[in-house]
């Protein structure tokens, strides 16, 4: 494996949390506590892998405004390189999760204006140093024509690489892109339908292995995950834990898949790490750890496995 450096490309988003204080209610005000925090998926989990130890590089959008400003700075101190992102007048990105009393996501709003400014001009002026990295995780609030080429080019340079679809509508964008060589894909229920536009998940599946995806890991959020390859289905419960806030916790399990990978362990074990970190981080507000290390994790792991 090479030792070049993780590139994440995608969100990174000011999060906006409204945690309700009551069942919610449609169509009327319902009293809550607000917070907020640095988020965007590819950000998320930029700072999750290299809170790990890991060498991570953000390819994103920062605005020229206080919460550009304020980003930057989450992702400095984190230690995530972001000298091959984009800063200009757009404004910053913004997420807004409304989340009911026992911290499930009721509902979510987000604006970025990630598709102007990631461009394939823009990622062809950056091909020497994609070439360089050990893997690449790419997130669907990508523009579909920039995915495709992402994806075309870590298969055509044999590139390790693993796609988050973020939502049912943005994982549409997978719909129509050849998928051949990629590592992993990581869609929930709704999503694996959305993106396949086949009418079960278990023959969603099958088409997105039949048409070269190494890896289809499947979260079922409570009920746990299934994790597949063309040989073998992994089948993994969720940890009982109390649930403080669900935002993020799907990045988590991500970056707790790619840590374990780029550790070489087996893909089963890949699947626990990413148990371990969704589970630690459904346990606090927002999407990030403040003193997350590797021995934090790996003790955590010893725990659940």
């Amino acid at each position: 494996m090479k030792k070049g450096p993780v590139i994440c490309i995608g969100a990174a988003l000011m999060d906006e949390t409204y945690h309700s204080q009551v069942p919610i209610v449609t169509g009327t005000s319902n009293p809550s506590n607000y917070s907020k925090s640095a988020g965007g998926v590819a950000r998320n989990i930029a700072s999750l892998l290299a809170q790990l130890g890991h060498n991570v590089e953000l390819i994103s959008h920062f605005g020229l405004d206080k919460d550009g400003d304020w980003l930057i700075e989450q992702c400095q101190e984190k230690i995530i390189g972001i000298n091959h992102s984009i800063r200009n007048a757009f404004p910053t990105g913004r997420f807004m999760a409304l989340l009911q009393p026992n911290g499930e996501l009721f509902s979510g709003a987000a604006v970025s204006h990630l598709e102007q400014c990631l461009t394939i001009e823009f990622l062809e002026s950056k091909r020497s140093f994609l070439m360089s990295a050990s893997l690449l995780l790419l997130d669907c609030n990508l523009s579909e024509e920039s995915l495709h080429w992402l994806i075309a080019f870590t298969s055509t340079h044999n590139i390790p690489c693993i796609v988050e679809p973020v939502s049912v509508e943005k994982s549409k964008r997978l719909s129509h892109c050849s998928l051949d060589n990629l590592l992993l894909v990581s869609p929930n229920e709704a999503e694996i339908i959305a993106m396949t536009n086949c009418s079960t998940t278990e023959s969603a599946v099958q088409h997105l292995l039949q048409n070269g995806i190494h890896f289809v890991w499947m979260r079922e959020g409570k009920l746990g995950s299934r994790l597949y390859s063309k040989e073998q289905q992994w089948q993994l419960a969720a940890p009982t834990i109390h649930v403080k806030d669900s935002t993020g916790a799907g990045d988590a399990a991500l970056a707790g898949w790619i840590h374990a990978w780029l550790k070489g362990h087996s893909i089963q074990e890949c699947q626990q790490y990413g148990h371990t970190l969704a589970g630690m981080i459904l346990q606090v507000s927002g999407a990030t750890i403040p003193d997350l290390t590797a021995q934090l994790l790996e003790n955590a792991y010893q725990q659940y496995a």
